[in-house]
């Protein structure tokens, strides 16, 4: 009994021995939470800039823009240090933060245009190796405008700023399909992958810049200045070669497999653009095929919608005019398609993963072009294949101007 009872005690001692606090623990008033960060070239000596919008505690937990005491207090500040790396810019901020930088809460990475057309091969090592960031952050190139100034726009509906560029751009791509919703693990993914590049969704400050950085601007109803999502920003290389816009993002978005939702215009008789109809579900596959070792890419698209709005004399409750609408929808999504591949071949950049669709069919001839895959990716063949069907023509079966 008495060897049990000292086996028992030492297991009791052993047990909360283990029971100790956090060798490296930090109090939450000792953390200055950084929701967004920015990295810009600085020209001259050619160091890198890095911008923290770092939370003001606060301003956030009165639940209004002001301060605990009733003050007109930002709901956020911009903090920004310069050095020859990342992580130097990083420590050195410290010296203007009262707080020690959190970035386990980092919403949005901003790139600014002027470095991402230098190359971002070298911007995400800092990324990969601190174990408080996330790799599941949205990242953004910044058009016509440095990725700190960016930051210091304070936006509506969200209180932080960060968040409402971040939810800005999840929403536009899931509704409007016109940007991607990219995160950090898919840029380095893209950037380790050998058939495929990146691509990351824009954004600009659309009005008075000096007017958006005060709370002014959020106390009115239409805003001084405001920020937008902006297109999609094709990379070579990991280096920033040109933007897509428009239809353009959307055919890119088709091949991708991303549709959600959308709308699309097509011509109704003489008149053009005249129905738009809403893209509910769309589902793509892409294959690929070597014969006489040139590439052949074969892109299926099956797509549903309704009609949502009609400005021409047409019955749609004959099913000849469905059809024809149809069809419509079919020559146009192949064309914005092809029109997005003509482009990415031009620039000899293969955003789309062709390359790992030709891996996937067929890995021996693979070897053999990947070193050279751009060159073979610009003569490819593309073949594309629509099946587009409308379900429903709205609440309204026909138009008013049929009447």
């Amino acid at each position: 009994m008495k060897v049990k009872w000292i086996i028992q005690t030492f297991l009791l001692l052993w047990m909360v021995s283990l029971l100790t606090g956090c060798w490296n623990k930090r109090e939450l008033n000792e953390m200055a939470i950084v929701m967004a960060m920015g990295i810009d070239k600085v020209e001259e000596t050619g160091e890198y800039r890095v911008t923290f919008q770092v939370v003001n505690p606060g301003a956030v937990a009165t639940g209004a823009t002001g301060g605990g005491s009733g003050g007109n207090t930002t709901p956020v500040t911009v903090f920004s240090g310069t050095e020859k790396t990342i992580f130097k810019a990083v420590r050195k901020t410290s010296q203007k933060v009262p707080r020690q930088l959190f970035f386990a809460h980092l919403q949005l990475l901003i790139i600014g245009e002027t470095i991402a057309k230098e190359g971002i091969q070298d911007l995400f090592d800092f990324f990969e190796r601190n174990p408080e960031t996330r790799m599941t952050t949205k990242v953004l190139v910044t058009r016509d405008v440095k990725a700190g100034t960016m930051l210091k726009i304070l936006t509506p509906v969200e209180k932080i700023p960060a968040n409402g560029i971040a939810k800005q751009n999840e929403l536009a791509e899931k509704i409007w399909a016109e940007n991607v919703n990219i995160e950090i693990i898919d840029v380095v993914k893209a950037l380790e992958s050998e058939g495929r590049e990146p691509i990351i969704s824009g954004v600009k400050i659309v009005g008075d810049l000096e007017e958006g950085k005060k709370n002014s601007n959020l106390e009115q109803t239409d805003m001084a200045a405001s920020a937008e999502i902006k297109g999609v920003a094709l990379f070579k290389e990991g280096k920033l070669r040109r933007w897509l816009d428009g239809d353009k993002v959307r055919g890119l978005l088709w091949i991708q497999n991303k549709i959600e939702s959308s709308s699309i215009t097509t011509d109704c008789k003489d008149e053009k653009e005249a129905i738009s109809i809403e893209i509910v579900r769309a589902k793509t596959g892409v294959t690929a095929e070597v014969l006489a070792g040139k590439p052949i890419i074969h892109i299926y698209i099956r797509q549903e919608g309704y009609v949502g709005e009609v400005e021409c004399s047409i019955d749609l409750t004959k099913k000849e005019e469905i059809t024809k609408l149809e069809q419509e929808w079919v020559r146009e999504t192949k064309k914005q398609v092809m029109e997005t591949v003509k482009v990415a071949q031009s620039e000899k950049s293969d955003i789309f993963g062709f390359g790992e669709a030709v891996n996937r069919a067929n890995p021996k001839e693979w070897e053999k072009m990947k070193k050279e895959w751009d060159k073979a990716f610009a003569e490819s063949r593309v073949d594309v294949k629509v099946d587009a069907f409308i379900r429903l023509p709205g609440k309204r079966t026909n138009p008013l101007e049929l009447k």
